[in-house]
């Protein structure tokens, strides 16, 4: 059994969420609640790999090997059933990297891309910083969850080049289901709109299953570009790997060089041996984390629900993030920040960066003593 709830000290980590307390938020001595990573070691498999990694005392120039695109292809086999092609994926630093030069090569300058808000901020970053429009698909806020509005996707889309998915979604922690997801591919389908999925919180499922909507036909598979990493599933952020699934393997070629003109088409020395081993041998793992992380959004929702019931949060399907509605206060993001930072120690994403005003984005992957810390701030901040 993995000890989740050991003590962590990450002061000498260069965390951006610990180290860069001060720059974002103005005080050293916040509890960092906001950047989706993770306050847990990674797999004990993944720190022997980069010891080994390390053994071989030399770090040249490196390529990829056979193993590192070929466990990515057996882990979403065996995890979502979905058969992907060698030949078809592409090494990329990160999903934001991929989003980018996707957004590039896919699009041109005035085009419309559609997104769906509450929504990533990279999604609307890199669309406005490559001189395309952002046309929003407001999700319609439910009592049990958000649902998509289908009748104003369709108007959106059938303005569109682009249709960026985030599956599961962050930060409303969506989960969607074989039937919505079937409607925006049909919709995709009738318009000829590119679809780039980022399904990279696809393995933190907490409750149902996730469909890779690639997987939906023939049809529709040669519309999507797939983004997809270990990093989310593994805690692994730091070391620069993710993927790419391309509709065909001339696509695939044109990204690739279009990598290598910045430079950055080759992993790392250290990244393939650690994602081989997570992906080979994380398994076990992984179910004992989607545990833990069950378990503290459970003592999460109970513990606001009876101290500070003034903010709601709905139980997410999966990701490790809640998305506090705190409406209820009547402030501005800025005024709710400062409450959080001056009077709670808290620092929290707040909900403005995800076209969210009025909520904020809270981080529960991490021991439960932190967690319990969290939400006492939290208290302290609005009980």
């Amino acid at each position: 059994m993995v000890n989740f709830n050991k003590k962590i000290d990450r002061s000498e980590n260069d965390s951006r969420k610990w180290a860069g307390r001060k720059s974002y938020f103005g005080r050293e001595d916040l509890l960092p609640m906001w950047v989706a990573d993770m306050d847990i070691e990674a797999p004990s498999i993944v720190i022997e790999a980069l010891k080994n990694k390390a053994d071989q005392k030399i770090f040249g120039y490196t390529m990829e090997n056979e193993g590192y695109i070929g466990s990515l292809v057996n882990w979403v086999e065996k995890k979502h059933g979905y058969k992907l092609f060698c030949d078809r994926i592409a090494h990329s630093p990160t999903v934001v990297t991929s989003l980018n030069l996707l957004i590039k090569t896919l699009t041109n300058e005035g085009d419309n891309i559609t997104i769906q808000s509450p929504t990533y901020p990279q999604f609307v970053k890199q669309i406005k910083s490559n001189n395309r429009k952002v046309m929003i698909n407001k999700l319609i806020e439910k009592e049990d969850g958000y649902e998509i509005d289908f009748i104003d996707f369709e108007e959106k889309i059938k303005n569109s080049v682009v249709f960026i998915l985030c599956n599961p979604h962050n930060p409303t922690g969506r989960v969607w289901t074989r039937e919505e997801l079937s409607k925006i591919a049909e919709i995709c389908v009738k318009y000829d709109v590119k679809i780039i999925s980022d399904e990279i919180h696809s393995d933190l499922i907490l409750n149902g299953k996730h469909l890779p909507i690639a997987s939906l036909g023939k049809q529709v598979e040669l519309l999507v570009y797939t983004c997809l990493s270990s990093t989310k599933t593994f805690n692994l952020a730091g070391i620069q790997s993710s993927f790419v699934v391309f509709p065909t393997t001339r696509e695939k070629e044109s990204f690739v060089e279009e990598l290598s003109l910045i430079g950055v088409h080759e992993p790392n020395s250290f990244c393939m041996d650690m994602v081989i081993s997570a992906y080979n041998h994380g398994e076990e793992w992984l179910e004992e984390l989607i545990d833990h992380l069950r378990g503290n959004i459970e003592f999460a929702i109970d513990y606001i629900g009876r101290n500070i019931p003034q903010i709601k949060v709905k139980k997410p399907e999966a990701t490790y993030l809640l998305w506090l509605d705190l409406r209820e206060y009547r402030l501005s993001d800025e005024k709710l920040k400062g409450r959080l930072v001056e009077d709670g120690g808290l620092a929290l994403t707040m909900g403005g960066a995800f076209m969210g005003s009025g909520f904020a984005r809270m981080n529960i992957a991490c021991p439960r003593y932190m967690l319990e810390d969290g939400l006492e701030r939290l208290k302290k901040t609005f009980g």
